[in-house]
């Protein structure tokens, strides 16, 4: 049945999730790159639940002063509207060492015009780690599409950048 549901007319959004949610199945066991969950949706139909949708990677820099390495993270995002969510994976650096990865959702908005993302991350208690996290940024296209910006926790701010790997194809 599941087949049938992604040959049929049903593609558009119910192709996409049903991509996102095998992606997020091989995010869980450990895969960076969930090579099968583009299997079943052409880029047409994931692309066109929302311009940002997609498989996403991205790092993540602390201030200077701060003295700590980059983290790199995967971003698994969904657009719909101006509105965005995401399943966010990033190896664990500051968590009790019970996990060797923290996990994260995110809620924000798209604003076309301005091209601008904001979003807030939060942690799901993974390894101890359950605060939120405020990012903003702006999206540039060329050959690949970018976001740049900044990163806020009660005032402390860094750096991120995020690169489109592909638009679950």
């Amino acid at each position: 049945m599941f087949k049938y549901a992604l040959s049929s007319r049903l593609v558009g959004r119910s192709a996409l999730v049903a991509t996102l949610a095998l992606g997020l199945v091989a995010f869980a066991l450990g895969s960076e790159t969930p090579k099968d969950a583009k299997k079943g949706a052409s880029a047409a139909s994931c692309c066109s639940a929302g311009a940002l949708s997609g498989i996403w990677t991205g790092e993540y820099r602390y201030p200077e002063s701060m003295s700590q390495r980059p983290v790199t993270f995967t971003v698994f995002l969904f657009q719909d509207g101006d509105r965005v969510t995401a399943e966010i994976k990033e190896p664990n650096t500051f968590g009790d060492q019970t996990s060797p990865w923290l996990h994260a959702t995110a809620d924000g908005r798209y604003d076309k015009e301005a091209k601008t993302l904001s979003f807030t991350k939060s942690y799901d208690g993974t390894a101890g780690v359950s605060h939120d996290v405020v990012y903003k940024g702006t999206l540039t296209s060329g050959a690949t599409e970018n976001v740049s910006g900044t990163w806020d926790i009660s005032g402390i701010q860094g750096s991120f950048t995020m690169k489109r790997k592909n638009c679950c194809n």
